[in-house]
């Protein structure tokens, strides 16, 4: 259960927060949320675990990218 709680901002920095949270598809609550769970969350393997799986390779002809081929056989088993 969530607690209600009332801050006061101001009216510059509410507008703001109003923006990033519309861009990030959010409330106002909910991005002081997750900026505050970020702030506090422990740094080291949980956030390379957080991040794994993240982002991808794009998908190229073989032989037709020598850079994608060279790193894809590095780093992808």
């Amino acid at each position: 259960m969530k607690t209600r709680v009332t801050i006061t901002l101001d009216p510059e920095v509410h507008r703001l927060a109003k923006r990033t949270a519309n861009k990030r598809h959010t409330t106002v609550s909910g991005l002081i949320e997750s900026l505050l769970e970020a702030e506090t969350a422990p740094i080291g393997k949980d956030l390379v675990a957080s991040m794994r799986g993240s982002a991808s390779l794009r998908d190229a002809e073989p032989g037709s990218d020598p850079l994608y081929d060279a790193l894809k056989a590095k780093h992808l088993r």
